[in-house]
C-alpha cells in the first residue's frame, strides 16, 4: 500500500482524460489525504504576522482565540481573499497552477465595553481538498491512463462571546458547526474499445460540532509599575475532541450511458482536540512582537474509507511583529500605515513513506487606513511544503491577500439633532 500510495502523487502533470475532468481542478496533492489541507488562518493580519494570534489584542476580530476580541472598538466585519500561485514539483515532472479563495468573514459587536463583552460570530474555511494528477500506467495485459481528483473541504459557523471580569483576565467562548463535502473521482483511461473505462466517484457528506475556550491574561494590569510587564500578554485556546458524522455516497460507472450508485459508509470519524499557546509584548508605542504555537493530536484519528496513511500529532509554530502608525498629529501617508511580518513552520498530521512533511513560510504585509474606523489588510506570503526526493512532491507557493475591515459605531445613542 505505502509504494501505491508513493506512485499516486509521483506524477503530478494535467492530463485530459475525457468527462468529469473539468469539474476537478488541480492543487497540492498532499490535499488529498485526511480531510484535506488544514486553514490556520485567524485574520489577513496575523497571517502577516506568521502567527495565529493567541494572545494578540487590538480592534480587529480573532476567528481561532474567541478570548482575544476584548477590545473591539465598535461593530466590526471583516472578509479574506487570497489567490495562490503554485509550483508543484517532484524527480520526474513539475506543474503549475493558481487559485483563489475567499478565506473566511467575521462579524464583532462589542455589547459592555466596561467588561469587554463582545458578541462574535463567523464563516470560516476548516479544511481544504483540491488536487488533480495522472499519469501512464504500464500494465502488461493493458496500459491505461489513471486519474486520481478530489475537491471540497470542510467549513464552520461560530458563535461566541469574549469578555473581561477583571481588568487583567479576558475569556471567551465559542460553539463551531463543521460541515462539508469532498468528492473524490478515480478514473481508469484505457483508450481501447474492447475495455470498458472505469469511474468511480466518491461524495463524502461531513458534519459535526465542537466548543473552543480561550483566555488572554492581560500582565501588565496584573503587576503593575514594572516595564518587563507592562503591554505583556499571554494566551491559551483549547478545541475539544469531536465526532465527525460521515456519509459516503459512490458512483461507480462503467459505460457513458450507464450508473450505479451505493452507499458505502456510514459512521463517526474522530477528530482530534487541538490546543495553542502564544505571547505577545508591544515595546513602546509602535512595535508589536507575537509568537504562539498550538497542537493537534492526529496520531489518534484513524478513519475509514480515506487513502491510508500515517497519522501523527501535528504542530504549528509561528513568530511575527507588526509596526503601528507614527504617533504624531503631522504624520504622512507612509506614516500612517501599519507594516507587518513573519514567518512560520508546521509539521502536517501525515506522514507519507514514514517520512515528514514540512511546510515554512514568510510572510509580509500593509494596514492602510482609509478612516478611523475601515481599513485594507494587504499580504505577501511565500511557502514551501515537502520535498522532491523519496518519491514525494515539494510545493512552492506565493498568495496575495486581501482583507477588508469595515467598522461602525452601534448602540450609541443619537443625538436629537440627528433623529
Amino acid at each position: 500500500m505505502k509504494k501505491l500510495i508513493l506512485s499516486i502523487i509521483a506524477v503530478v502533470i494535467l492530463a485530459s482524460c475525457g468527462f468529469a475532468q473539468e469539474e476537478f481542478s488541480m492543487g497540492s496533492p498532499y490535499s488529498a489525504f485526511g480531510i484535506g489541507e488544514l486553514r490556520y488562518s485567524s485574520s489577513v493580519r496575523t497571517d502577516q504576522m506568521g502567527v495565529q494570534g493567541i494572545s494578540l489584542f487590538g480592534n480587529y476580530i480573532n476567528a481561532l482565540n474567541p478570548a482575544a476580541n476584548t477590545y473591539l472598538k465598535n461593530a466590526y466585519f471583516s472578509l479574506g481573499m487570497k489567490v495562490q500561485f503554485l509550483k508543484s514539483e517532484n524527480e520526474l515532472s513539475k506543474t503549475s497552477v493558481s487559485n483563489a479563495n475567499v478565506t473566511g468573514f467575521n462579524f464583532g459587536v462589542p455589547m459592555w465595553d466596561r467588561y469587554g463583552l463582545t458578541l462574535i460570530m463567523g464563516f470560516n474555511p476548516y479544511s481544504l481538498t483540491q488536487y488533480k494528477f495522472s499519469g501512464n500506467v504500464n500494465d502488461p495485459e493493458q496500459p491505461y491512463v489513471a486519474t486520481f481528483a478530489g475537491m471540497g473541504g470542510l467549513s464552520r459557523l461560530n458563535f461566541g462571546l469574549a469578555g473581561r471580569p477583571v481588568d487583567f483576565i479576558n475569556l471567551g467562548f465559542e460553539y463551531n458547526y463543521a460541515f462539508g463535502n469532498i468528492k473524490n473521482l478515480t478514473f481508469f483511461n484505457f483508450n481501447n474499445q474492447n475495455n470498458t473505462n472505469t469511474y468511480i466517484r466518491s461524495e463524502n457528506d461531513l458534519k459535526g460540532s465542537y466548543v473552543k475556550g480561550g483566555i488572554v491574561l492581560d500582565l501588565g494590569k496584573l503587576i503593575k509599575n514594572n516595564s518587563v510587564f507592562e503591554n505583556l500578554t499571554i494566551g491559551g485556546f483549547y478545541q475539544n475532541k469531536f465526532n465527525l458524522n460521515s456519509t459516503i455516497d459512490e458512483i461507480y460507472q462503467t459505460s457513458l450511458s450507464n450508473s450505479d450508485t451505493a452507499n458505502v459508509f456510514k459512521g463517526d470519524w474522530s477528530v482530534p482536540e487541538a490546543y495553542g499557546f502564544g505571547i505577545t509584548k508591544q515595546i513602546g508605542k509602535q512595535l508589536i512582537v507575537s509568537s504562539d504555537i498550538s497542537f493537534q493530536k492526529w496520531s489518534s484519528f484513524k478513519p475509514e474509507t480515506l487513502i491510508p496513511v500515517e497519522y501523527t500529532d501535528n504542530f504549528r509554530y509561528g513568530a511575527g511583529f507588526e509596526v503601528l502608525p507614527a504617533v504624531k498629529k503631522d504624520r504622512n501617508w507612509l506614516e500612517s500605515m501599519t507594516y507587518r511580518a513573519g514567518f512560520s513552520y508546521d509539521k502536517e498530521y501525515f506522514k507519507i513513506g514514514g517520512e515528514d512533511i514540512n511546510h515554512y513560510s514568510v510572510s509580509f504585509g500593509v494596514g492602510i487606513p482609509i478612516n478611523n474606523e475601515n481599513g485594507i489588510d494587504i499580504g505577501l506570503e511565500m511557502g514551501t511544503r515537502g520535498k522532491k526526493e523519496s518519491g514525494l512532491v515539494k510545493d512552492n507557493y506565493i498568495k496575495v491577500s486581501l482583507g477588508l475591515n469595515f467598522g461602525e459605531f452601534w448602540f450609541i445613542r443619537p443625538k436629537d439633532d440627528d433623529r
